[in-house]
């Protein structure tokens, strides 16, 4: 519902829940009127709400469209908000909590006639005038190709015909890594002319100056420019092409983080553009209400950290930080479009990471180990990564039974693939840790067994998963990793079929994976045989039904599989007939063909992609009426194939 919020700045109109309170309602204003919550007073015509009781529910009793007056129980501080929690009487100084511009789209790219990085000439960049001194004069190292360090500068750049600066906030500065290829070269010869602190004024060639691919340098057609160097920082080049440019601030404690490790941080998003670099995200957001604007996203500053487990790319960037950095650690991360676009926004950004603390639980005897509730929760991890990896599988294979997939939808089911592999990789990585630490408990316990039992199987099946072909590459042939994912988990779920004697349904679970293992082994014959074992066991189950469909499908593909290779020898035998003028081996071929199209055992792009219908047009042209009759109801079941194609597809 609507309320209109009376402040004393003016009024604002705010969408709530119903069932939420007044303190809810504090919370947000409490950005605005500058003070905590506990000193504003909430009242609907004369009457004080109560905070614990919902906005809708007696005594409060409010409704669509009524009106709620805020004040302070005490003066706010002009400079800063008292901050909450402090035992000082002296209130704290914060600054304004900085806007969340979630709307800020990346820049988009400038149409180019020329998008080759211009080579710039002695007149292309000089310096014409040193408007400020500087204060400290440095060697430009790490400027050109590859390697593992960088110059990042930050500047401050005014067009001066155009009387536009960049960035446009004043606080702010525009960061350029010296030598990046994604940049014009002559904000790298500039610099290279300058020491730090100095702003000087340069004559600059337009055409030099018109090449900005990701958006993050000036590019106004303009001669003269202004130029100050902020400042010189060093930075790591992680794949040494300035895709991925990271700076640590702040190395923090000596203790570091390693894979499967639970960090506590504070993340924030910045966009990275010549226009400033705005805060699109962040771990701290939270809703305001702001006069004239109504909720709007925030930074709080005393927002508690994020947990984040670092070392299963589910935030990259933040991983990246969190690895390199102690405990109050800090670190910046400035990614070009391209790099690490998992899980964060679109085109250029710079990730700022602080690292809070760190909960490295790496089993027995180390900080931070509860026993068995640090191997259940290890456990309920991996088990999250697998049913997310198995939704992903569920998507894909419901997908392709229900079209063929295109040029469209190869990417989009690509990305769903490497989904699959990744959370069943990161499952497969925590059940191996349970596992190992379930080494260092009573081995004899039955709890113990049973749970390295389920433990056992759903490993096995993170294992295949991990490998999993999908789509086009289902047609092809196991990989040799996939041979050994699938050998590793046959002989997992043996192990716990051996161990699980009397208990039937933990058998049942165990030979229903089983069951899956080999049809992606692509082992008919060892399927059959557990099927008919798990149906003997539950007669009638629906899941053994859907299981026995898709050996089936399995045995039906690999009938075509095989079909693709005979008729692609059949094809070399007409080849063969037809050069030597055998009209009866000519006609064994041609019925081989048809036949092999009738029974459905080779597809229409098998057919398509040998060209089998070219040389069966030969077999026509050879004059035999005969061989031209079969011929001509070759040609028409190939035409059969592609409408049944067509209509699956």
């Amino acid at each position: 519902m609507q309320l209109k919020v009376i402040l004393p700045t003016g009024e604002v109109t705010v969408p709530v829940e119903p069932n939420s309170t007044p303190g809810h309602l504090k919370e947000n204003l409490k950005y605005s009127l500058r003070v905590p919550p506990k000193c504003i007073r909430l009242t609907c015509k004369g009457v004080e709400l109560v905070d614990i009781k919902p906005l809708v529910a007696e005594p409060n009793l409010l409704e669509d469209g009524s009106v709620v007056t805020a004040e302070t129980t005490e003066p706010p501080d002009e400079n800063a908000p008292k901050a909450e929690g402090r035992s000082s009487s002296k209130p704290a100084a914060v600054a304004q909590p900085t806007v969340i511009k979630k709307e800020e789209p990346p820049k988009p790219k400038k149409p180019k006639k020329d998008v080759i990085r211009p080579t710039i000439g002695p007149d292309d960049v000089v310096k014409k005038e040193v408007l400020e001194p500087g204060y400290k004069q440095w060697t430009p190292e790490w400027v050109e190709g590859p390697h593992p360090k960088r110059h990042l500068a930050f500047l401050k750049i005014t067009a001066v015909e155009e009387k536009r600066s960049y960035p446009e906030q004043e606080s702010d500065s525009l960061a350029l890594a010296l030598g990046d290829p994604f940049v014009s070269p002559v904000w790298t010869a500039a610099v290279k002319q300058m020491e730090i602190g100095e702003k000087a004024m340069f004559a600059i060639s337009k055409k030099a100056i018109d090449f900005d691919p990701e958006g993050l340098a000036p590019t106004d057609s303009c001669s003269n420019w202004t130029v100050e160097l902020l400042r010189l920082v060093e930075v790591e080049d992680v794949k040494q092409d300035f895709t991925q440019l990271l700076h640590i601030d702040v190395e923090g404690g000596s203790e570091r983080a390693e894979a499967l490790d639970n960090v506590a941080v504070h993340w924030r998003v910045r966009r990275w553009t010549a226009e400033g670099m705005f805060c699109i995200a962040s771990s701290r957001e939270r809703i305001a209400i702001m006069p004239g604007y109504g909720l709007v996203p925030i930074e709080d500053m005393h927002a508690p950290p994020v947990p984040i487990s670092v070392g299963e790319g589910h935030q990259e960037a933040v991983e990246l930080i969190s690895f390199r950095v102690g405990p109050g650690g800090k670190g910046t991360v400035y990614l070009k479009a391209d790099a690490l676009k998992s899980n964060r926004p679109g085109g250029a950004v710079a990730f700022d990471v602080e690292l809070v603390a760190l909960d490295a639980c790496r089993g027995p005897n180390s900080p931070g180990w509860e026993g068995w509730k640090s191997i259940i929760r290890e456990k309920d991890t991996g088990d999250q990564w697998l049913d997310d990896g198995d939704s992903r599988r569920k998507q894909l294979e419901t997908f392709g039974t229900l079209r063929k997939s295109t040029g469209d939808s190869k990417e989009a089911e690509q990305h769903v693939a490497d989904q699959v592999h990744k959370y069943a990789k990161n499952a497969a990585r925590r059940y191996r840790r349970a596992l190992a630490w379930l080494e260092a408990e009573n081995a004899e316990d039955k709890k113990i067994q049973h749970e390295k039992a389920i433990m056992g199987i759903r490993l096995a099946k993170a294992s295949a998963l991990s490998h999993q072909r999908f789509g086009d590459a289902a047609q092809a042939d196991c990989t040799e990793e996939e041979k050994a994912a699938l050998a590793e988990a046959r002989s997992l779920l043996k192990d716990v079929e051996a161990r699980a004697a009397g208990d039937d349904s933990l058998i049942f679970e165990c030979l229903k994976m089983t069951v899956q293992v080999c049809i992606q082994g692509e082992d008919v014959s060892e399927a059959r045989a557990v099927l008919e074992r798990l149906q003997k066991l539950r007669p009638g189950d629906d899941d053994l039904k859907d299981d026995t469909a898709r050996l089936n499908r399995m045995e039906h593909e690999l009938g075509r599989k095989k079909g693709a290779g005979t008729v692609e020898e059949l094809q070399k035998n007409l080849r063969a007939a037809i050069e030597a003028e055998d009209i009866a081996k000519v006609g064994e071929a041609l019925a081989a063909i048809l036949e092999l199209m009738k029974e459905n055992k080779v597809t229409f792009d098998t057919i398509r992609n040998l060209k089998v219908g070219k040389d069966v047009g030969n077999a026509i042209k050879m004059g035999n009426k005969d061989l031209a009759l079969q011929g001509n109801t070759v040609v028409r079941e190939i035409q059969a194939l592609a409408q049944r194609n067509a209509l699956l597809g």
